[in-house]
């Protein structure tokens, strides 16, 4: 039966090849993301980050990815499917995720519960097994069964979306629940494409809220600080990652009252955006929306810059505006007008101890501040190791029905908790807007007591 159903997901897993978006994600190798590239004017890996430089990138192996090492037996298996070569993304989700281990299973000074403690029921650790993907819906579909038959208990990542439909989809056959933490294209959990929903628990934000929430700052923009934005445009790279970011950016602007005022779609071979950046310097927009990587994010800063075009704010679809690498672009440029959405950012260590801590501990590892993406998968170890607990079991239907029966405790992130709707998506919505602002990620929306900046309008 196993033998079929793998066979099935493989054929499914062609038809998911085409959508390779996590926080964005990848239509081709050079693509993947990366949560901490730092690759100078226009690197090609897609990499979130704060602030410090990454470690450098590592190098994909020519033959078929190695297989998911072997599960303990000595723990809780709980298991994580992430690109781990190819470039150094998924080395920085890993040390989250190995972060959020070290929490689990050893005693914290930290005013919480999971994190005083030794281990979930009674004491027992867990133990998080990792395979490599390779930004490959079909080798995420072996992957995801090599650690399904070897027993784990709920299943993590997989960043790339994907590959996170792949992993769902071994993951639904064998009746384990998962996890995701950071891929946030909306077909994942709204209902239309995939029915994952009953194994089926995403962290992040998905690319709807982020657009209901960015309108929402435009408005606030015009209200509050009197910018004069009416017409909006976007640069979307032709994949299902920019496609889905264009046709929710079209919606939430008619709906909010926004002339679009230019759709401008590139490929993801293109090195060169300066006519693609005519095109929206030439609609007259107000503010500019992009859904693009970090070298192409890069490429167009520059070509704007070139161009003398200076729209009131430049909001992105995560992907390359979470890189560190472009926070050293925008303040090379002079230009404070980016925005987007991050689960975090350093600027709010003083305002969030558990997060602080999480961050020195993840810092301590890798050597920079944890961005998004990698807090994202960071919470997916840690909302598994809740579900078992509460669960009181490691049956994976008991950890199913923990998973979509309440709320999990979250003082790491600024909404405090997590709580999974009826299709898994995570509907207390989970990031801000920040905007580099001299360098630095600011929170300027929502206006609480998480804001760390006023808006800059250019």
């Amino acid at each position: 039966m196993k033998k079929t159903r793998r066979l099935l997901a493989l054929v499914l897993a062609l038809a998911m090849t085409a959508m390779m978006t996590a926080c964005g994600g990848s239509s081709a190798p050079a693509e993947t993301e990366a949560p901490a590239e730092t690759e100078a004017a226009a690197p090609e890996t897609e990499a979130p980050a704060e602030e410090a430089e990454a470690p450098a990138e590592t190098e994909a192996p020519a033959e078929e990815a190695e297989a998911a090492e072997e599960v303990s037996g000595d723990a809780i298996p709980i298991g994580a499917v992430l690109p781990l070569t190819g470039s150094s993304t998924g080395e920085f989700l890993k040390a989250a995720m190995e972060v959020a281990e070290d929490i689990v299973n050893n005693s914290h000074d930290l005013d919480w519960d999971l994190a005083k403690n030794e281990g979930i029921l009674g004491g027992q650790k867990i133990k998080v097994t990792f395979a490599d993907h390779q930004a490959s819906a079909d080798i995420a579909t072996t992957e995801a069964a090599n650690l399904l038959d070897q027993g784990v208990v709920a299943i993590t990542g997989a960043y790339n979306s994907g590959c996170s439909a792949s992993v769902a989809t071994q993951a639904l056959e064998y009746g384990v629940p998962m996890v995701c933490g950071s891929s946030s294209s909306a077909s994942l959990t709204d209902g239309t494409t995939y029915t994952f929903g009953p194994i089926f628990n995403r962290v992040a934000a998905n690319d709807e809220q982020e657009s209901i929430e960015f309108f929402e700052y435009l408005k606030l923009l015009n209200e509050k600080y009197d910018a004069g934005i009416k017409k909006v445009s976007i640069a979307w790279i032709n994949n299902s990652y920019g496609i889905h970011a264009d046709e929710m950016f079209r919606k939430y602007a008619e709906e909010n009252g926004f002339e679009v005022a230019a759709s401008v779609s590139y490929e993801a071979t293109a090195t060169s955006f300066d006519t693609e950046a005519a095109q929206i310097k030439d609609s007259g927009a107000d503010a500019v929306f992009q859904a693009s990587y970090i070298g192409d994010l890069t490429l167009f800063a520059q070509a704007y810059s070139s161009l003398e075009f200076h729209p009131k704010a430049i909001v992105c679809y995560c992907g390359g505006f979470q890189d560190a690498s472009f926070a050293q672009v925008a303040m090379d440029l002079g230009v404070n007008a980016y925005a987007g959405g991050q689960a975090c950012t350093a600027q709010l260590s003083d305002k969030l101890p558990v997060f602080a801590y999480v961050n020195e501990l993840y810092k301590a590892k890798t050597g920079q501040d944890i961005d998004g993406p990698a807090l994202e998968e960071f919470a997916s170890v840690i909302i598994a190791a809740q579900a078992i607990d509460a669960a009181g079991s490691t049956d994976p239907e008991a950890i199913n029905a923990a998973l979509k029966a309440g709320e999990f405790e979250a003082p790491y992130l600024i909404t405090q908790k997590v709580h999974f709707d009826e299709n898994g998506q995570n509907d207390i919505m989970p990031a801000v807007v920040t905007q580099l602002i001299d360098g630095k990620y600011e929170v300027v929306y929502p206006v609480d007591e998480y804001t760390t900046s006023e808006p800059v309008v250019e």
